[in-house]
């Protein structure tokens, strides 16, 4: 277990044990609270290392803390990429002068310098792991000490991911956006994982060896560290208890240590009749840690822990020897104006909010996530991928690769006791690594789990298939299975990189438009669960085939949220969720993929229409799991269809247990009630109403129903929602794209609404999307009443309180500065600076008349698709056929200027050149060979000799499976 994540039972420690024992050994751990009193300045400082240094005018803030608040549409490469500076005052008490004192950050994006009274003490790069920075002997016990941390993230080829943020599928945000804790031990300590450094080993590893209902058979190795010189006889003393607070496993260990060394004691116990952990009754134990010199406790340490067996076989996962099919989702940690920077109660109310939406996995891409994050996995029943920083992106640096393996090594040591982690994802996402780095990666994540529980996981190819134990995508282009044996999943369905959600027509769909738009992302997400593979359609070949795959073990729609793009201008409209986590209607739609009858999600019903649209709302889309579904308009039935009934409609998600959507043909549209019905064994079980929207009246403000603490620690926050409203109070939904109402917020009392001082960012005064405008509330430490305020013109106005309640958290002293500005009450006119370069405007020259051959004469008939307008059509050439040419012949000569490629698949990699000629014999090369990704879709400029010819060599592509597709050709430049 993380040592931080520790820190909300510390103070429980042994609750179990004696009271004298009790209260010696909660003496001999202090994890504190770093989070607050913090001091920021964006920008490069010179000096701010300094005790002496006057940061007056600097900014105070807590963390978890993004460098700049940003827009909610963030994308297009504006997002602040640079220096941020963080100063921290403390003082600590004097009894803490002969221990060992370590700050714990959890994470900081992507480069941390930090500093201790003007002393450089740490460097660490990489955003997505945490580090622990030992200043027992820099810390002063008669006067304030100052901590000063330089970050900056700045595009960094040798850090993973590596890729520079304008070509990225996701943002850097920058800043110490996870927990920072301060830890006290005694100089004989139970070690943290990340600070010591070991294969296998440092701090607590548990493992199963042996796993049934009967028996559990539990191996613990603790690494126990003496700092003093000399010679201690150290006692160990480990007991397992249950939810109840009972003792159900024992061991105790003695072993003398040489001073200054460290020392692994290995233990086993067995549990009878154990209670195992499943997303459907995630049961938590807590391994209790004492560790004694001299008969005297010095450490403690609490892991939480889940008793389980995970295996694979060719037809699909098997958790505690039952088959588990999943069905799960991809989750970027991103949020809405903060970034990555949320506290744990934000963590856990995602993670609840996958649960409650039919969820049993979570793919946590593309990188590590926050520790709380996985701890809300844990208790609520989420299987997870943890994936390695990676996206299309592989360099040959040997830094670059050095640092890959390290983020394996430490991924694994950090969250190898999750129950929840079931799969490792030891590999960089849709990136051309070899295979010798493959072989490597698989070693080196072996060498920390050297057990038979664990399983690592990659893309099938050629390069992969004989190192990783469980492949995504094993399927052929003409849909048979090239390795019947491999267990594999599907990582990622239900988009298309090339949706366009104003389209209302496509995989993509946000509230900003209209219904149409997520009642089409429900139809084509069903078309693919059901087997489709044609991507007009909703589906990919590379799907595996999803639930029409009799032995596919399970998928992941990509994805949960939507999120911004560093390299897109236009956010990813991908999520069952918006980026501030409300509920579109495919949330609902693979919410009744579970049985009705588990106790874990049980029965629902839900009509996904906001009866508004008279060109669609004859026909009524209603989703549910129950046995029969009714559907009603005005009091009126307008029929009942059974489960049964429903399944030939989708005759492949049925199969598979899931609940394809029930569709209602009332003949004609009629505004009013909806109401629809779920019936199990003959009786009402569930019931929903949409109401069509009146003419708006006034506000309501809704704190969304996962938020579950009010916490005044300074680092929790309460999203909220403001709805415009009917005078019934039904939402005013969009009838039009774009609808839109002006919403000013104010928030007082002991919480400031988070970017509320920044006119630029479009919070405090914000437009609606879809009736829904959204705010986050950052809590002070003090316990009391927060009052929210929202008005809009013409609309009556509307008010909600919140009381947050003290915590028994415990912080580390602040010391005298200056009194800083919160952050949130410093009004910020002069913000946000545009660091990103606009695209030249270049003219585009019209295809359509030109003239196109391929060689090898392959699909000849299709290439004229490539200069259509359209990337939904596109050509492709046989598989195996390289190297390919396409030659345009423009008919006139120009001068060219520019060239744009869509290719065909996003997670392709294309190694092509361009040349041009006057008269189509002798060619003049003006791209040399370049291997890019298939979102690699920006335009390239160069200056070219006049030609009449351009010619696209392709030379390679990866995988080798795969091949050469091009779905538009654009070129610019004129006559």
């Amino acid at each position: 277990m993380p040592l931080l994540k520790s820190r909300g039972y510390i103070f429980l420690l042994l609750i179990y044990w004696t009271l004298p024992l009790k209260l010696s050994a909660q003496q001999t751990r202090s994890v504190l609270n770093f989070n607050t009193n913090w001091a920021f300045q964006r920008g490069e400082v010179n000096g701010a290392e300094k005790i002496t240094y006057n940061d007056k005018d600097w900014a105070g803030v807590s963390i978890p803390h993004v460098m700049r608040i940003e827009k909610k549409h963030n994308g297009g490469n504006t997002v602040y990429q640079g220096v941020g500076w963080y100063r921290r005052y403390f003082r600590l008490p004097a009894s803490y002068r002969n221990k060992r004192i370590t700050i714990c950050f959890d994470g900081v994006q992507t480069t941390a310098e930090v500093y201790l009274n003007g002393r450089k003490i740490a460097t660490h790069t990489g955003g997505y792991m945490g580090f622990v920075v030992d200043i027992s002997r820099q810390v002063d016990f008669q006067k304030d000490n100052v901590l000063a941390v330089r970050v900056t993230n700045t595009d960094n080829p040798q850090v993973p991911p590596g890729k520079p943020q304008s070509k990225l599928d996701f943002n850097y945000f920058g800043g110490i956006y996870r927990n920072v804790s301060l830890l006290a031990t005694e100089k004989v300590f139970i070690s943290h994982p990340l600070e010591a450094n070991k294969i296998a080993g440092g701090g607590v590893f548990i493992t199963y060896p042996a796993v049934n209902s009967n028996t559990a058979s539990v191996n613990i190795k603790t690494n126990i560290v003496n700092a003093y010189r000399k010679v201690v006889n150290a006692q160990l003393r480990t007991t397992l208890v249950d939810s109840n607070g009972i003792v159900v496993a024992t061991a105790k260990s003695s072993q003398p240590i040489s001073g200054e060394t460290d020392t692994d004691i290995q233990q086993s116990m067995t549990v009878n009749h154990p209670q195992l952990w499943h997303p459907d009754h995630p049961y938590l134990y807590r391994l209790v840690s004492v560790v004694y010199s001299e008969n005297i406790p010095v450490d403690s340490l609490i892991t939480v822990t889940g008793i389980r067996n995970i295996s694979f076989r060719a037809d699909g996962c098997y958790l505690n020897g039952e088959k588990l099919f999943l069905r799960g989702a991809n989750r970027h940690q991103a949020y809405e104006y903060i970034g990555d920077a949320a506290p744990d109660n934000m963590q856990y109310m995602d993670a609840l909010q996958l649960k409650k939406g039919g969820f049993n996995a979570v793919r946590a891409a593309h990188y590590p996530q926050s520790p709380a994050f996985l701890d809300a996995c844990d208790k609520t029943g989420l299987l997870v991928i943890e994936c390695e920083p990676g996206w299309q992106f592989y360099a040959k640096d040997s830094l670059f690769i050095a640092n890959t393996f390290r983020d394996i090594r430490e991924m694994i040591r950090r969250d190898r006791n999750h129950p929840s982690v079931f799969l490792w994802e030891t590999s960089l996402n849709e990136s051309p690594t070899p295979e010798t780095w493959m072989q490597q990666a698989v070693q080196t994540a072996q060498a920390e789990i050297p057990n038979h529980q664990l399983f690592l996981a990659d893309d099938y190819n050629a390069r992969s298939k004989n190192h990783y134990n469980v492949s995504y995508k094993v399927v052929n282009e003409d849909g048979t299975d090239p390795m019947p044996s491999r267990p594999f999943l599907t990582r990622e369905w239900g988009d298309s990189w090339m949706a366009d959600a104003e389209k209302e027509n496509s995989l993509r769909a946000s509230r900003m438009y209209t219904e149409k738009g997520l009642i089409n992302q429900c139809v084509l997400r069903q078309n693919a669960l059901n087997g489709e593979t044609s991507e007009a359609l909703g589906g990919y070949w590379d799907h595996g085939g999803l639930d029409a795959n009799p032995r596919i073990g399970g998928y992941f729609v990509w994805s949960y949220n939507d999120y911004t793009r560093g390299a897109d201008p236009i956010t990813a409209f991908s999520g069952v969720t918006d980026l501030d986590r409300y509920e579109k209607f495919s949330y609902y739609q693979l919410k009744a993929m579970q049985d009705a009858r588990n106790p874990g999600y049980g029965p629902m019903v839900y009509i996904g229409s906001y009866n508004n649209q008279p060109a669609l709302d004859s026909t009524i889309m209603v989703f549910s799991n129950c046995d029969t579904v009714q559907l009603y308009r005005n009091n009126h039935l307008c029929g009942e269809i059974t489960r049964s009934q429903n399944a030939v409609t989708a005759p492949f998600v049925a199969a598979k247990g899931g609940s394809p959507y029930f569709l209602f043909h009332t003949g004609r549209y009629e505004a009013g009630t909806l109401k629809a019905v779920g019936i199990i064994n003959g009786k009402t079980v569930c019931t929903h109403i949409v109401k069509t929207p009146g003419a708006p009246h006034h506000l309501e403000i809704e704190i969304p129903a996962n938020h579950t603490s009010f916490l005044a620690d300074g680092s929790s926050m309460t999203p909220f929602y403001v709805k415009v409203c009917d005078k019934d109070g039904t939402l005013i939904s969009n009838q039009t794209p774009e609808q839109s109402y002006s919403i000013r917020m104010k928030v007082s009392g002991e919480g400031t609404l988070v970017g509320g001082n920044i006119p630029g960012a479009g919070i405090s005064i914000q437009q609606t999307e879809g009736g829904i405008a959204y705010g986050i509330i950052r809590h002070t430490t003090t316990s009391g009443e927060i009052t929210i305020s929202a008005n809009s013109p013409e609309l009556v106005p509307a008010n909600k309180r919140i009381k947050t309640v003290a915590t028994p958290t415990v912080y580390v002293n602040d010391g005298i500065h200056h009194p800083w500005i919160n952050e949130n009450k410093i009004k910020a006119t002069a913000y946000y600076t545009d660091t990103a370069t606009s695209a030249p405007k270049l003219p585009e020259i019209k295809l359509t008349g030109t003239s196109i051959t391929v060689e090898p004469a392959q699909n000849p008939e299709n290439i004229q698709t490539i200069v259509d307008g359209n990337t939904a059509t596109g050509w492709a050439a046989g598989a195996g056929s390289l190297p390919v040419s396409i030659t345009i012949d423009l008919k006139e000569t120009y001068s060219l200027s520019g060239s744009h490629i869509v290719w065909g698949k996003d997670s392709d990699w294309y190694t092509y050149s361009i040349a041009v000629s006057a008269n189509g014999n002798d060619w003049t090369a003006i791209k040399s060979p370049e291997r890019v990704s298939g979102q690699d879709y920006k335009t390239v400029l160069f200056h070219a000799p006049p030609a009449r010819y351009v010619r696209y060599s392709i030379t390679g592509i990866q995988p080798e499976t795969s091949k050469v597709a091009v779905k538009e050709i654009q070129l610019y430049g004129g006559r």
